[in-house]
């Protein structure tokens, strides 16, 4: 017989809770002291379980740290929502030069993705996810276009796929060269595509 205060859900909602705890606990610790030194063990100690219980939730480091990058996905499409004049962007720009661990983790696990021989879930995700982008941006430029605020004269796939490649092409170049301002290297570009 079931407590009348459990929830409908059960166990697995506690699972769910679980899982949500260690990814918010694994971002604060990448985001403060970078993907090396956020351990398993390190985590595990945050959220006050074992190694071994992580590893039971997400079965290795790999898928952990694919988690994480979804989870962060997740919070900055709720905190920087599309706004018109690409201004989101830049303010997601602006934050992840605060996050230099998490904008690590983000280019290693793109990096081992895209080297992925076969199909994997790393792969999976960042093709997806690469598509989503892409797709949000085509209809952004689509946007300004028709408003007269960017250049009519360039395909929006073309100029979507240009924004993308800059972002991350700046996470790189500031990882390795933190006097690089991102924010203000993507406001040159959208300059040069406005109309």
């Amino acid at each position: 017989m079931t407590s009348s205060t459990e929830g409908k859900r059960g166990p697995y909602a506690k699972t769910e809770q679980f899982r949500l705890d260690v990814l918010d606990a694994a971002l604060g610790l990448v985001a403060a002291h970078g993907l090396d030194a956020a351990t398993l063990q390190l985590i595990a100690d945050e959220v006050g379980r074992s190694k071994a219980g992580l590893l039971h939730h997400f079965g290795s480091r790999d898928a952990l740290l694919l988690a994480i990058v979804e989870h962060r996905d997740a919070v900055n499409h709720r905190s920087f929502p599309v706004e018109p004049g690409f201004a989101g962007s830049t303010k997601l720009v602006a934050h992840n030069a605060t996050v230099p661990g998490l904008i690590a983790l983000f280019a290693v696990m793109s990096a081992l993705a895209a080297a992925d021989p076969e199909p994997t879930s790393r792969r999976d995700y960042f093709v997806a996810r690469y598509a989503r982008t892409r797709a949000g941006f085509v209809r952004q430029v689509e946007a300004a276009q028709q408003a007269g605020t960017a250049r009519a004269d360039l395909p929006a796939e073309q100029v979507a796929t240009l924004i993308v490649a800059t972002m991350d092409g700046l996470q790189i170049q500031w990882l390795l060269d933190p006097d690089i301002d991102m924010t203000t290297h993507l406001e040159a570009l959208i300059r040069l595509l406005s109309a």
